[in-house]
């Protein structure tokens, strides 16, 4: 099976996410459609110009997307555009089946095993959202990329956007409150009338990780201060977390892990398969750097 990352720009963790691809799925083909080639990433992945994949209506969204948010607008704009990439990908390359993977997602199993309980759906994805998506039938990528460009043309569309930003409790809520993929993917496949796969059920024991700081009440977390994460614990170089539901204990295997934002700290040790633990002092240093690196990006841009 064909495996998709799509990433702009560098980022030091994205070595360890392919290299971990590629040991637990040596014989698939890794793409990484992205603006920077780099020899460190080829080694584990076929690189893939994303200038060179940029169809009419990619140009057309670009050109009509109206930012609602207080996140960086080119970054949630190309969140949203990743999908009509990658449905030009896989005509373009002729591909009918892949996976595509968010760059801070760890895969620890073999995956054409993972996702046979799943092999009977078109599409499958994790609560609706447009993270991990196991696509078998382009057809429904691509209603999903002309609904996304449908939703910034139609002036009924974006006035129940912003509607959705500005008149809810989002517009207080920060780069959270902000206007997302996640929402138009939710809002879509919610509405499709093709059965699709639930990559977040827990199947034979085992699971696709939606993010990790989710999981109360049945996922045991670990929690420091402010800060909570599963706590995840490793077997034979695979991961694993306690769950209780219904007065029954039992460990679940995790296929992959997702660390978004400030746990992307821990994507190196996680690849190393050692277990879970933070201090919450660091990771609160890693996040006012992070804040401070983005200021200093946003002055130089608006001064540019």
């Amino acid at each position: 099976m064909n495996k998709v990352k799509i990433h702009m720009g560098f980022a030091k963790y994205l070595i360890y996410v392919l290299r971990q691809i590629k040991i637990t799925n040596p014989n698939s083909e890794i793409f990484l459609i992205s603006d920077k080639e780099n020899k460190k990433y080829s080694k584990y992945s076929t690189f893939v110009d994303i200038s060179k994949i940029q169809s009419l209506e990619s140009k057309s969204f670009k050109e009509n997307y109206i930012h609602l948010g207080k996140s960086a607008p080119n970054y949630e704009m190309f969140c949203m555009l990743r999908w009509i990439i990658l449905r030009d990908f896989m005509r373009e390359y002729n591909i009918k089946e892949c996976l595509h993977i968010d760059s801070d997602i760890l895969i620890f199993s073999d995956l054409n095993k993972a996702l046979n309980p799943f092999s009977n759906y078109k599409i499958s994805l994790a609560h609706n959202l447009a993270l991990t998506m196991h696509i078998k039938d382009i057809k429904i990528l691509d209603e999903f990329s002309k609904y996304l460009l449908f939703k910034y043309t139609n002036e009924n569309e974006l006035n129940k956007l912003k509607d959705m930003y500005y008149k809810t409790d989002r517009i207080n809520n920060g780069v959270a409150g902000s206007i997302s993929d996640m929402d138009i993917s939710r809002e879509f496949f919610s509405s499709v009338k093709e059965p699709i796969g639930d990559l977040s059920e827990i199947v034979n024991d085992s699971i696709f990780d939606s993010a990790i700081v989710y999981g109360e009440p049945e996922f045991e977390m670990l929690k420091k201060g402010k800060y909570k994460l599963k706590k995840i614990f490793f077997e034979n170089k695979i991961p694993f977390c306690n769950y209780r539901l219904n007065g029954e204990n039992k460990k679940i295997k995790f296929h992959s892990l997702h660390l978004l934002t400030w746990t992307k700290l821990f994507i190196k040790k996680l690849s190393n398969c050692k277990d879970l633990d933070f201090n919450p002092y660091f990771i609160n240093i890693y996040r006012e750097f992070t804040a401070f690196k983005s200021k200093i990006r946003k002055y130089i841009n608006n001064n540019n």
